[in-house]
């Protein structure tokens, strides 16, 4: 069982050489930002393990070469493949916190600053480290970019959110 005061960021995608380290892909809007943490929480066989951090190095965009307190070699490493990474919600960035608010936001209303009520949020899609809120407008299904700087606020209220949405994209989808 997943406590609720942990959030999913990644998972370990692959072995990074041959002394325990390995490669994490995270789902987060800056990695950099996760440097500094103490420890990530590993899904296996449903139970939720710490592990200290001894290293994390940004790779790419979105993934990682990490070390963890005693995994030491490349058999103990592989045993941890294709498990989810969890941090505790505490450390959560403020970008990444609105991610995961996002993605409980199913059925909100999605509100432009330019073209008004686009619809409903459908879903957030996780598009390899491109994730985008899928709309449900009148005319076709709008993609955008879930990032910092086009989510301008959520009325819980109200159940919308109010976005500012690129010059032209909303044209694309609906062809105005």
């Amino acid at each position: 069982m997943i406590p609720e005061n942990i959030h999913l960021i990644g998972q370990v995608t692959k072995l990074h050489g041959f002394r325990g380290e390995l490669t994490i892909f995270l789902d987060t809007s800056k990695p950099s930002d996760y440097a500094d943490i103490e420890f990530f929480f590993l899904e296996r066989a449903g139970e939720m393990i710490p592990y200290r951090i001894e290293l994390l190095e940004q790779k790419t965009r979105n993934s990682a070469k990490v070390k963890l307190e005693g995994v030491n070699d490349e058999e103990t490493a592989r045993l941890l493949l294709k498990s989810k990474v969890y941090v505790d919600q505490d450390v959560l960035t403020e970008g990444d916190d609105l991610r995961r608010e996002l993605k409980e936001l199913q059925g909100y209303r999605v509100i432009d600053q330019e073209h008004g009520e686009l619809g409903d949020l459908h879903q957030v899609l996780e598009l390899a480290g491109n994730p985008q809120l899928e709309i449900r407008h009148p005319k076709a299904m709008i993609l955008l970019p879930m990032q910092d700087e086009f989510i301008l606020g959520i009325d819980h209220d109200k159940k919308e959110i109010r976005v500012a949405s690129p010059p032209g994209l909303i044209e694309l989808f609906v062809g105005e």
